[in-house]
């Protein structure tokens, strides 16, 4: 019986799901695991997936984990009313399908969610996610190339920080419009540094300078109100990759060190950071 969702557990879930949608020629979506508390551990988004699925996933998969019940369920038992709950809490809670809770010795201790597909879609690749869960072995997705090339980048920063006995960290990458297309969290990361890492990235990617130049390169500083991304801490670097523009945030170390570790990867990739 598993208390928690692990890093690895929840990649072999997305996999499984990423295969399951491209075996039935599901149109690219975006994959999301959460933790018992709705917070994410890993979301993925796939080549060419749109880029608003991203977040609609992770409110699936926290709907599944915070009310412990898929939205088919809930659709039920609310009578089709789940919606008005999400005045309550700011629209995260949908009833839209393509949900499921993760079980472990009769305790929930995650969701899965997928968005992207129709609804019935949907509903079928999240429990293929959740079958992963219970399976001993993994089933490797194929294809995707530049979500390939974006897990290698987050698999080096992985084996950085774990090489250099570094604290664990978050990790999120983001396309040009600072849309994010991965988000892992390592194992023991408090989950306030997943919004840290991924506000980093958006920054970089939005000025496509590292996000502590932000005030000398744009003059902009906290405070500012304009968009609750914006943070002038360092950990955010935007690069490039086959002529198309990325950026990383990372999370969990002091800002400094953070910054050096999504350097670090991104040269140890081949990957030339725009420092």
């Amino acid at each position: 019986m598993l208390r928690t969702i692990t890093l690895d557990i929840a990649r072999k879930m997305i996999d499984a799901m990423i295969r399951y949608a491209q075996d039935n020629r599901v149109l690219p979506g975006s994959f999301a695991v959460v933790d018992e508390g709705g917070h994410v551990i890993a979301a993925e988004r796939r080549d060419n997936g749109l880029p608003a699925t991203f977040d609609i996933a992770i409110d699936k998969a926290w709907t599944a984990a915070t009310m412990k019940t898929s939205a088919r369920v809930l659709e039920v038992v609310t009578r089709g009313q789940g919606w008005r709950l999400n005045v309550k809490y700011g629209g995260r809670l949908t009833i839209i399908p393509g949900s499921v809770p993760v079980v472990s010795g009769n305790k929930v201790i995650g969701g899965i969610g997928h968005s992207g597909g129709s609804a019935e879609e949907d509903e079928a690749i999240a429990q293929a996610g959740l079958s992963a869960f219970y399976r001993e072995d993994h089933i490797d997705f194929t294809g995707e190339d530049m979500l390939r090339s974006l897990r290698r980048i987050a698999d080096t920063v992985i084996n950085y920080v774990m090489e250099k006995k570094l604290r664990p960290v978050a990790i999120t990458i983001v396309d040009e419009w600072g849309w994010p297309v991965l988000i892992y969290r390592m194992d023991g990361v408090p989950y306030g540094y997943i919004e840290v890492s991924r506000d980093r990235a958006w920054t970089a990617a939005a000025f496509r300078v590292p996000s502590d130049a932000v005030v000398n390169e744009a003059g902009i500083n906290y405070g500012v109100g304009w968009n609750e991304r914006l943070t002038v801490t360092a950990g955010g670097v935007p690069f490039r990759l086959q002529d198309l523009m990325f950026a990383i945030g990372i999370a969990g170390n002091r800002p400094q060190d953070d910054k050096e570790i999504a350097i670090s990867a991104l040269k140890n990739v081949g990957v030339e950071p725009i420092v």
